[in-house]
């Protein structure tokens, strides 16, 4: 029964890490415009798990980090 319950946390929680990491990472990026950081926002958000990854492989290495003052 626990490995079950592992399993189960696992395949529900496991596919949302990269959700969490982009919803984290798009504020700290600058983007093109703001619009189109608000679109990724919108798109990760809504598209959990795919839309980070699609985030990650398509428009990440287009955006530079913010540097904090």
């Amino acid at each position: 029964m626990p490995l079950k319950i592992f399993i189960l946390a696992t395949l529900f929680v496991l596919p949302m890490v990269p959700t969490f990491w982009a919803i984290q990472e798009i504020p700290r990026r600058r983007f093109r415009t703001r619009r189109r950081k608000m679109v990724w926002f919108a798109v990760v958000a809504t598209v959990p798990c795919l839309g980070a990854i699609l985030y990650w492989i398509l428009e990440r290495r287009h955006t530079t980090p913010i540097m904090a003052a």
